[in-house]
């Protein structure tokens, strides 16, 4: 199947953007200090990193950044592995591979 990379890039950013976006505001109601800036700095380019890889597949790709769409040739070749699993397991290799001796 395809991977959908960019888009787990995207939210991987999204989420330690968000996370140093919190440790901002905590750092920001206690007082202040050097924490800030550099915390704020990370969250700002972390979300901005973020949205604009999600822009980017989007108009790019034209494709869901989240929810990739199973093109045909996919799911044929997801089928195909599951009716050659299927078979396997019915013939007694369940634990076989393609091309594994049993």
């Amino acid at each position: 199947m395809r991977q959908n990379f960019p888009g787990l890039i995207a939210w991987t950013l999204f989420l330690v953007g968000l996370g140093a976006a919190g440790v901002w505001l905590v750092i920001l109601g206690k007082g202040g200090g050097d924490g800030v800036v550099i915390s704020g700095v990370i969250a700002l380019v972390c979300l901005v990193a973020a949205g604009v890889t999600w822009f980017a597949i989007r108009l790019l790709l034209h494709n869901d950044p989240m929810n990739p769409e199973v093109l045909q040739d996919e799911e044929e070749v997801y089928l195909k592995r599951r009716r050659d699993k299927r078979r396997r397991r019915a013939q007694g290799k369940e634990g076989a591979a393609d091309g594994e001796p049993v």
